[in-house]
């Protein structure tokens, strides 16, 4: 009689677990992308404070690389971007915890640490560090071309790290400190340096400001930016790398990069 009243009871627990991963399954939100394609409307956020990417301009306009990015990406997607445009940099992730936006486009930089919730796009944009030289310059053509030479950073950057750490290989390269990206990059068009190691950014826009200066050779590292979303919403992160592949191959990417990094990549 004991083993039957046992037996009953596991049948019983057994029925009620059933059931309530039926219930759950049932109860699990469908992927993102169903519903923004539902509703018609694709819920960007972004912390609206880091020019060029997303800024509020002098006529109250959001504007930015991240602005034109996802209201292209939308576009493609047939259907309207709504920007969430003011959060804090620290509250980006909550907000997509918190179903406040279905995905992030801020600046990103691709956080391994984050990989266990949250899922990234491809890059659209490397803000790692590269090697700029005057425009001038037909000799260096890569890092490796350095010996001898004086190679002008920012004093305690990543570009600093780069730089001793190539010092250590290359004869005669001499590391040059300096306080800021901009400074180390006007060495080098000052001629004071022979080259610059500097991130990304801080290259394109010095070569944008008129600065006669190029990047050359390969990114000496990674920094990705990428488009952030739920680790779940996989159909949706298909459907936004399908979409910046194409966009990165018809040039409206590059077109992005130009408009608002300037430079050349």
């Amino acid at each position: 009689m004991r083993y039957a009243i046992c037996d009953m009871r596991y049948a019983i627990c057994a029925l009620l677990l059933a059931t309530c991963v039926l219930l759950l399954a049932a109860c699990a939100p469908a992927d993102r992308l169903d519903r923004i394609l539902e509703t018609g409307v694709l819920r960007v956020g972004m912390d609206a404070s880091y020019p060029p990417f997303e800024y509020i301009d002098g006529e109250g306009n959001l504007v930015g690389l991240d602005v034109d990015l996802g209201r292209e990406l939308a576009a493609r997607l047939g259907v309207q971007a709504r920007f969430v445009a003011n959060l804090s940099y620290d509250g980006l992730y909550d907000a997509l915890i918190a179903d406040q936006v279905d995905v992030v486009i801020s600046a990103l930089y691709v956080d391994p640490a984050r990989m266990a919730d949250f899922a990234y796009s491809n890059a659209y944009f490397n803000a790692g560090q590269v090697l700029v030289v005057r425009a001038d310059n037909g000799e260096i053509a890569e890092i490796a071309d350095l010996s001898g030479r004086t190679v002008a950073v920012e004093w305690g950057s990543e570009g600093d790290v780069v730089a001793r750490a190539w010092a250590r290989r290359l004869v005669g390269l001499t590391v040059l400190p300096c306080l800021t990206a901009e400074d180390a990059l006007a060495r080098v068009a000052s001629g004071e340096a022979d080259a610059g190691i500097a991130d990304h950014l801080s290259a394109l826009e010095a070569i944008g400001k008129g600065r006669s200066l190029r990047i050359v050779g390969e990114m000496l590292t990674d920094e990705p930016y990428a488009i952030a979303v739920r680790r779940e919403d996989g159909a949706l992160l298909r459907a936004i790398n399908s979409i910046l592949v194409v966009m990165e191959e018809d040039g409206t990417l590059p077109r992005l990069r130009q408009k608002w990094l300037g430079g050349a990549e």
